[in-house]
């Protein structure tokens, strides 16, 4: 047990290992706190929406550490893996160029923590729309990720007889 132990504390110390710890928060992160900003909108709960917004920001700044991490880990990564060493690259700058949409929302989820009155209700849109819409932006670069690194799933064309 100890041993697995040690052996876990080191991964965790790897930083191609690291960096997919905090990719789920990109993706379900946001999701969850999305879902609970929702609920606790239409229910009238201001303490759900205060720890939605504080899930929805954290989880959105994650991109920094994820970026960071991924770009320590991508030589050994391209070094294991040359045959997709272009669409990795891609894959990564793909990534970079998007943070913004990650920063965007974790500043539109601050925002919302300390507005009130007419702010509010446009800060409410902000996040339930655009927190959706980050939701399928990371849905779709985590199907770019899986392509990648799953090639099973990858969907081919029929060939027409």
């Amino acid at each position: 047990m100890l041993s697995n132990l040690e052996i876990f504390l080191s991964r965790l110390r790897d930083s191609g290992y690291a960096y997919l710890l905090f990719e789920p928060l990109l993706l379900y992160g946001i999701l969850f706190g999305v879902i609970f900003y929702g609920i606790g909108h239409y229910m009238g709960q201001p303490k759900c929406r205060t720890a939605a917004l504080i899930v929805i920001g954290l989880c959105s700044l994650s991109i920094a550490p994820y970026l960071t991490l991924r770009h320590r880990a991508q030589p050994r990564e391209l070094e294991k893996r040359p045959a997709d060493a272009k669409i990795i690259k891609e894959q990564y700058q793909r990534r970079v160029d998007a943070k913004w949409i990650y920063f965007a929302l974790a500043i539109a989820s601050g925002l919302a923590l300390i507005s009130g009155g007419k702010l509010a209700s446009f800060s409410n849109i902000a996040i339930l729309g655009g927190g959706v819409l980050v939701i399928l932006f990371s849905a779709w670069m985590h199907m770019k990720e899986a392509e990648i690194y799953h090639p099973n799933i990858i969907q081919r064309a029929v060939p027409v007889k």
